[in-house]
Parts: C-alpha cells; structure tokens; sequence
C-alpha cells in the first residue's frame, strides 16, 4: 500500500470519529414509522402512515431546548417560543364515511385546516397564537394566518390533555375552506429524519394520496413534563419531547378494476426498498379484520391477533405487499358498520333573514347510555338564541329530556370579533337519538366583507363530538381513549347584495363622464377661427 494511501486512509478514520461520537450521544432519541393497511368493507383500503419521534429536552432554564439531531429543529423552536406545551394541526380534504368505514385511526376527520395548542397561561398568550398561526402557515405554504380572532375560541369541556403540567390555556382555530395541496405535504416530507429517499416514507407519493377518496395530513407535537418524585406539585424534573407524524388516505381500488385485490406497487405506484436507517422500528401491518377467508395475502409472513406484520430491517429484497380474493369481481356489502356514537348536523328554515340549527346524535349501545361532549363553534355572521334550545329523546320514553345536559359552556358572539361557541356534556340514553336544535338570525355583512364569490355562501366548520368507547374486560367495562367525531361541514347563504348593479353603475357613470369631460374639454381647449376660402379665378 502506498504511504499517501494510507494517511489518506487514517485521515478519514479520524474524521469519521467525532461523527460516531456524536451519533453515540443521541441515545435519549427514539424514531419509529409503521404503516398500517386495512381493507374496508366498501371494498376500499385505507393506509394509515404514522411517524413518531421522541428526545429528552433540557430543563435548565435560558438553556436552548435540546441540541436537534432526529427532532426537526423547526417544530422545536416553534413550542420553544411561542411557550406550545401541546399543538395539534391537520390538513383533511375529503369526508370521512362514518356509517361505512367505522372510526378513523386519527384525531381528526373535519374538512379543511383544524389547530388548537395547549400554551403556557401568561398575559400575552394571544400574541403567542397569532404569531403561532402565521409561524405555521409559512412553514406548510398554508393560509393559517387566517385564524384570527373572528375565528378562535377557547373550549372549556373538549380537548382536553393528559399533560401534567397546570399553568397553560388552550386555543382553537379551524378553516373549513381550506384545499390541500402538495404544497403542504412537500414541507411535512421534509421534518422526518429520512425525508422520502428511504424507509416506509418512499410511499408518500403525491399523486396517489391526493387521488383518493380521504386524505390527513396531521402534526402532534407534545412537550411531556416527568416528574420522578412523590411530590406532584414540584417541578418538572425531566421533559420529553414528542412528534408524531400522520397520514391518513382512502383509496379506492375498486374503482379502476372492479376487484378490491390491491399492492404496495398499484396503490402507491412505488416499493418499499429498505427501512430507514436512524428508525429503531419500522414495520408494515395488514390488518385482515375485514379480509374475509378467501384471500391470498404475499409474501407471507406471520399473523397474530388477525393482524400481518412485515418488519423492513428483517427485509433483504424490495418488499411489494398484494392481497388477492378469489372473486370474479368485488359485491358491495349492504350491511353499514354502524358506529356506536353517531352525529349528523344541518340547517333548518330558509330565506335570507332567519333560520336554525339541529344536530342529530345517535346512540346505538342498547344496553348502557354513553357520556358526549358536544363542541360546535358558530361565525358571528349567525346570531344564535341561547333561550330557543330544545333537546328532544326519541326511543327512549322514560328518559327526562331536562337530564341531557349535564353540564353547558355557551360564549355569545361578538360582532367581528369572536364567534359563538357552545360546549355540551351530554348522557346519552341507551338506543337513542338524541336531537338538539336553536334559532339563529343571519346578520347583513358590508359589501367589502364579502368574498369574492358572494353567491356561493359561507362555509361553518365540524361540530366536534368526544366520547368514551366502553370495552369489556373480564365483566367490566373500561372506558377507553377518546374517540372525537366530526360531523359534516355547512354552507350557509347570507343576504348578498346585487354586486352587478354597482358595476353597472360604474360603468354607465364613466361613460357620461367621458362623454361630458371629452366635450368640455374640446371647447376649452380648441381655438376657434374664421378661415376665409379664396375661389379661384
């Protein structure tokens, strides 16, 4: 070996070692990606990605945050100085079929753009938010700055969080017209630690997810305090930072084929290569609840609890997972799933003046009643009337309709400044619906407070439902996480002016004006003079 070849060498050793030293230091950090395919009983497949990163953040004080490795350092600075102990955000452009495809494996399921973050509780908490917003509608080429005032409120009674940490309030923001594009997801591809050149995040491919029938794109960054003492009411003497990354697509293989038979490679249009490098855990789970008996399920692999499990570490060759039915063509099922907790919301009334709002909650557990809290958050364009509230039970006749409502937050609106919002702690009877209506009045906007298609109306967000699902343990039941529900958005009609009258107007006043002005200049300016016309001789 030649001499300079061999200090080449050595140079690059020594180079190399502060590398492996830092990568050594990073074992407080944990990241995992799993993705989980279930076949509905539509005849569709839903694909659940899920991304999650955890790190241990210092606690001294003035002290930045943690020294970034794994953990996008662009989420950390945003709960680092705007003071976010928990944020929730969520991009979702379709609607989720509730009475078809059961509860959706994400937090949320309400068309459009939803936010809503724990902050700490100080005196310029709504600086925080708004600089949040903004903040975050840069970083995902989003129109978030758009959650003011107008459109925040403060729940009481919903979203609530685990965090053991007391000084902080909670803000909640949605934009139900909001479309979601590759704009957003370009930036999200970019916070995990492999971007998409390796790992179970190969198979983001923009043009399948956003062909679908249900697409979310969802961020909850969590900032856990831990403390290791008896004493609760000390400080936290550890906290942990937590991403979890989200998408949830629907896609529809029936729709090209007639057959429900699908592959990583039709779906997706791509393969699974190699799992990414820094994850602890990256696996594929086929969950074969809906399957039937008559598929055939390749490569095979082991099946626990009715549920496939592919590990990419243990995987040597490109992994293209397919799943076919011994089935001439795909026979739609008549049979809904037929949720336990379900809501259904719509207008009532009609003209231009007036009209109200009922909501439809159906509880189909015969044999206990159900605890909900209902949220809904109205624009303060739609004036409700607290005193018209009417709860009405239908299938239960010894309920009392006065023992609904357990507990009520209401927040009346103020014009352009905050919108209505009512929280409702609800008992549901056992095999019931439960119906809930109010008047409203709908208020005459300015013309400049129009959008730019006035005719089409004015979208109002998913009212929120959060509920227990009980499970039986040995004889008992144990109520577990919270399931939210989100029903569908609206589209309210509000008095419009006839904006074609005043260009009308403005076209027939610049033409006068040009005829008139045009005139007046003429004989202003113009010379008049008397030319003598000589005949010739």
């Amino acid at each position: 070996m030649k001499p300079s070849l061999f200090l080449g060498i050595c140079l690059s050793i020594l180079t190399i070692q502060p590398s492996y030293g830092h990568l050594s230091d990073r074992v407080q950090e944990e990241y995992n990606e799993d993705l989980n395919l279930r076949d509905l009983p539509d005849g569709k497949l839903l694909a659940h990605f899920k991304f999650t990163t955890k790190v241990k953040a210092k606690t001294q004080a003035n002290a930045p945050l943690l020294d970034y490795g794994l953990y996008p350092k662009a989420i950390g600075e945003i709960l680092q100085s705007y003071k976010v102990h928990e944020m929730h955000l969520t991009f979702t452009q379709g609607r989720w079929n509730y009475e078809e495809w059961g509860y959706p494996p994400t937090l949320s399921a309400g068309t459009g753009v939803e936010l809503w973050a724990w902050m700490k509780d100080s005196n310029n908490i709504d600086e925080h938010w708004k600089s949040l917003t903004n903040t975050l509608s840069g970083l995902f080429c989003a129109s978030l700055n758009f959650i003011d005032q107008t459109l925040t409120t403060e729940p009481r009674l919903s979203f609530k969080t685990d965090s053991k940490d007391t000084d902080k309030r909670l803000r909640y923001g949605a934009l139900p017209h909001e479309n979601v594009c590759t704009e957003n997801l370009t930036p999200w591809i970019k916070l995990l630690p492999c971007k998409a050149k390796s790992g179970i995040a190969v198979l983001l491919n923009p043009h399948r997810i956003y062909n679908s029938n249900f697409h979310s794109m969802a961020i909850h960054a969590k900032s856990i305090c831990v403390v290791k003492s008896i004493n609760k009411d000390e400080a936290c003497t550890e906290r942990v930072l937590e991403l979890e990354q989200t998408i949830t697509s629907v896609m529809d293989p029936v729709r090209d084929t007639s057959r429900r038979d699908w592959s990583l490679e039709s779906v997706f249009d791509r393969q699974l290569k190699n799992a990414c490098p820094v994850a602890k855990e990256s696996k594929v789970s086929v969950d074969l609840m809906n399957a039937g008996t008559d598929y055939e399920l390749k490569p095979a692999t082991t099946v626990q609890d009715n549920v496939a499990v592919y590990k990419l570490s243990k995987s040597k060759e490109p992994l293209d997972i397919r799943m076919t039915w011994n089935q001439p063509s795909f026979q739609y099922p008549l049979e809904p799933v037929q949720p336990m907790i379900y809501a259904e919301r719509y207008f009532t009334g009609y003209g231009q003046e007036r009209g109200g709002l009922r909501i439809t909650i159906r509880n189909r557990n015969k044999s206990s009643a159900m605890p909900v809290i209902y949220y809904d958050s109205i624009p303060w364009y739609l004036k409700l009337y607290l005193h018209t509230l009417k709860v009405n039970v239908i299938g239960n006749n010894s309920a009392d309709n006065d023992d609904i409502i357990q507990e009520m937050y209401y927040q009346p609106a103020i014009d352009r400044g905050r919108p209505s919002m009512i929280e409702c702690q609800l008992l549901l009877p056992a095999d019931s619906v439960t119906t809930i209506s109010m008047d409203f009045e709908k208020v005459f906007l300015k013309y400049t407070e129009h959008r730019p298609d006035a005719n089409r109306g004015f979208d109002v967000g998913s009212a929120v439902l959060t509920t227990w699902i009980p499970a039986n343990n040995n004889g008992l039941i144990v109520y577990g996480e919270a399931q939210r529900i989100y029903t569908d958005t609206l589209l309210v009609s509000l008095p419009t002016p006839d904006f074609s009258m005043p260009y009308n107007v403005i076209t027939l006043t610049c033409t006068v004006i040009a005829l008139f002005f045009g005139s007046i200049f003429n004989l202003l300016i113009r010379n008049f003079t008397v030319v003598e016309v000589k005949k010739d001789d």
